[in-house]
C-alpha cells in the first residue's frame, strides 16, 4: 500500500511540475522581503555563503546523475528553456533544507549528451507567504499558483550573470526537441 501511495504522490508532483513550467519566459513575480534586484545580487552574506557551500557540498555527488537517481531523484519531465533538466526527490519536497534540494536541475552536453548539474531547486507547499529560505533576504522566492507552491532556484554549479537566485539562466539552452511545453 505504501509502495501504490509513493508511486501516485510521485505522479501527482510529476504532473504538478509539468504544468508549472508552462512558459518559457519568466513572468512569474519574484517574492524577496527587499525592494532591491534580488536576481542581480553580486555578493550574498556570509550567512548565505556559508548555506549555499552546504548546498554545493551536499549535492557535489550529484555530479553523477546515477547517484541522483541512487539516492532517490527521478527525472520530473520538466525540460525548460534557460533552465534545463529537472530531478525530483519527494522526500525533499516539504521543507526548506539548504543541503536538501527538492530538485536538481541539469544541462545537456550538445557534443556528447552528458548531463551537467547547474543549479538546485527549492519547493515548499505555500502557507500564505514565501519561507523563510536562505539567511536574510537574498533569496528570491517565487510563487507557482497552478500548484499552491513556492520555489527557489540558486545555480550553484553554473554561473548565472543575472544572479545566484534567478530563476532562468540566459546561459542554459536545452535541445528545442527536449522542452516539454510551448
Amino acid at each position: 500500500m505504501k509502495n501504490i501511495s509513493l508511486f501516485l504522490f510521485s505522479l501527482i508532483i510529476v504532473a504538478a511540475l509539468m504544468l508549472g513550467c508552462n512558459s518559457e519566459r519568466p513572468t512569474d513575480n519574484p517574492v524577496s522581503n527587499q525592494s532591491n534586484d534580488i536576481g542581480k545580487l553580486n555578493k550574498p552574506s556570509s550567512e548565505v555563503q556559508k548555506e549555499l557551500a552546504l548546498a554545493r557540498s551536499a549535492t557535489a555527488k550529484y555530479h553523477d546523475l546515477e547517484t541522483a537517481k541512487a539516492d532517490g531523484y527521478f527525472d520530473a519531465m520538466a525540460v525548460v528553456q534557460n533552465m534545463g533538466y529537472h530531478y525530483i526527490n519527494i522526500e525533499n519536497w516539504n521543507a526548506f533544507d539548504p543541503g536538501k534540494p527538492a530538485l536538481l536541475v541539469y544541462s545537456k552536453n550538445p557534443v556528447n549528451g552528458k548531463m551537467r548539474l547547474v543549479a538546485v531547486e527549492y519547493a515548499v507547499p505555500s502557507i500564505g507567504v514565501p519561507p523563510e529560505g536562505f539567511t536574510g533576504n537574498d533569496d528570491v522566492w517565487e510563487y507557482d499558483e497552478d500548484i499552491d507552491r513556492w520555489e527557489c532556484h540558486a545555480w550553484v554549479w553554473y554561473n548565472n550573470p543575472d544572479g545566484i537566485f534567478t530563476k532562468y539562466n540566459q546561459r542554459v539552452h536545452v535541445d528545442p526537441d527536449d522542452v516539454n511545453h510551448p
